[in-house]
């Protein structure tokens, strides 16, 4: 591994405006350098480029109002046919110039006006490189709610400066739940007002495909569409490890078995094949137990708040939807902090970190404390449920010598995906989680190459304040005896493994002096 700190930050970072006028380059790896520059200059050439891509997105928008303000001005015209008023004919132009369909052009030029009269400071943002036009267009849709209002100028200054806080890309999960949660604090009524909407548009669909396919579509509640689809993996998953199809191929199937009443059957071809599935009887048709995960605070369910709840895998809801999930027949409620639980003076509360027997192991309260604040897998881009993810000491945890290893403490444990969590446990990249000068949680991964990419910018602290109030109990200076002691490598293997976790604890740490270093200057 590489002893230099490299950062995306670096790449990230924008210190002054783009240009007024567009740039022939915009930075990144010139392709007739590409064969001779290292790994880190590759990697950061593509974030380069990507803030290339988001300061011509918003090249793109401030022509598209110009346009539209010479063709359509403010004035729209009360006697313009609808297919031929000036919105359309202006529309046009931009359809036939690119051959894009008039709804495609019509779109642009929309979000091109919402950029300029809603989201002026999104359009900031996206001209220096701070968000890409993908993340753009998904702001610009979960802000329709607030076109129009008095707090429409609150809620863009409020999404902008918390873009300004991370210096790394967002992803779409991450942005999404910023967005919802900033506009349902301040029109709880019209979110309310959107999901009615949306339960009311749901319904069924078939769409002719090609080569004797078809899609079928169903909109439902969220919480049911992820109940409907964890018995169809369920299904799915009944056929033995030989049958053949993929995955997708097997939800599909089972799909069908599942809404016809029709037997899902095992396409392994084997006379011993050992797949046990279930017949086709009256739903539920699979003995599987699907569990959703819903987080809200304790008011909120009580009806003495109003305040958002998240649905694991999905996102920010509103307190009506978190009610009507909580007076469900089959929902149980499962508070963090057990009732009869004392405060401390100070008014924080103390759980207990880890099982009496073993260490390393997180007490139930910490695993759920953990999955709750980190919400989605810690990994950048992951969009995998931190419900659905392995729980990962950040910094290793010392089996042999405890008080010198990785404790089992909230600020060093966080959610990975499976994927995420195998590549930091056999491969060479590193990770840490530390609080900086704000007390924000904050993760960031190193490469093989020594780059520092910054982890996601949010936690759930932010929509459940009240996380930020637990404590839990200091950790163990050394293992007790227990009856099963977990195995012990051979020493030579037991020698690599120490060796490589003190290579990656001296650039943890190596890391931290930069992080202090740069926030002394």
């Amino acid at each position: 591994m590489s002893g230099s700190a490299w950062s995306l930050s670096s790449w990230w970072g924008v210190s002054s405006p783009w240009p007024d006028v567009a740039p022939l380059f915009t930075g990144g790896v010139p392709a007739e350098e590409i064969p001779d520059a290292d790994t880190n200059d590759l990697v950061g050439s593509f974030v380069s480029l990507q803030r290339g891509q988001s300061f011509l997105a918003w090249q793109k928008y401030q022509t598209a109002a110009e346009l539209h303000a010479r063709i359509v001005g403010t004035t729209p015209d009360p006697h313009a046919l609808f297919l031929k008023d000036s919105f359309a004919d202006c529309a046009a132009r931009i359809a036939m110039a690119l051959s894009i369909s008039q709804q495609a052009a019509e779109k642009i030029i929309n979000q091109a006006l919402a950029l300029r009269d809603r989201l002026p400071q999104i359009a900031e943002r996206l001209r220096d490189g701070k968000i890409s036009a993908e993340l753009v267009a998904t702001i610009i849709s979960r802000t329709d709610l607030v076109d129009g209002h008095d707090y429409a100028e609150a809620v863009d200054a409020e999404i902008a400066a918390a873009l300004d806080l991370h210096d790394g890309a967002w992803s779409r999960e991450r942005v999404q739940d910023m967005v919802d949660r900033i506009v349902f604090r301040h029109d709880p009524d019209g979110v309310r007002e959107h999901r009615r909407r949306a339960l009311d548009a749901r319904g069924v669909w078939v769409h002719d495909g090609k080569d004797g396919t078809s899609k079928f579509t169903a909109t439902m509640a969220a919480e049911n569409a992820r109940i409907a689809m964890a018995t169809v993996r369920a299904l799915a998953a009944t056929a033995c490890e030989f049958d053949g199809r993929t995955k997708l191929q097997r939800a599909s199937d089972a799909t069908f078995a599942l809404m016809t009443g029709t037997p899902f059957e095992c396409q392994c071809g084997r006379a011993e094949c050992t797949a046990q599935i279930p017949e086709p009887t009256a739903t539920p048709q699979v003995d599987s137990k699907v569990i959703i995960h819903v987080i809200a605070d304790e008011s909120t369910v009580a009806g003495t708040a109003d305040n958002a709840g998240f649905l694991a895998g999905h996102g920010v809801i509103s307190d009506d939807h978190v009610r009507d999930l909580v007076a469900r027949p089959d929902a149980v409620v499962t508070p963090l902090v057990p009732p009869g639980t004392q405060p401390n003076p100070d008014g924080t509360i103390t759980l207990p970190a880890y099982l009496p027997s073993e260490p390393y192991r997180p007490s139930s309260a910490l695993d759920l404390f953990v999955r709750i604040r980190d919400g989605y897998s810690v990994i950048p881009g992951s969009s995998v449920s931190s419900f659905d993810g392995d729980l990962d000491h950040v910094v290793e945890y010392d089996h042999q010598h405890p008080a010198r290893g990785g404790q089992t403490t909230a600020d060093n444990l966080n959610a990975k995906d499976r994927f995420g969590h195998l590549l930091k446990t056999f491969g060479e990249w590193v990770d840490d989680q530390y609080r900086d000068h704000t007390g924000r949680l904050r993760t960031e991964f190193t490469t093989p190459e020594g780059l520092i990419i910054p982890g996601d910018p949010e936690h759930l602290d932010v929509l459940f304040p009240g996380l930020l109030r637990i404590r839990f109990t200091a950790p163990a200076q050394g293992p007790p005896r227990t009856a099963v002691e977990p195995p012990i490598p051979p020493p030579r293997l037991q020698s690599r493994v120490s060796a490589k976790h003190a290579r990656r604890q001296q650039e943890r740490e190596r890391n931290r002096k930069r992080r202090i270093s740069e926030a002394d200057d």
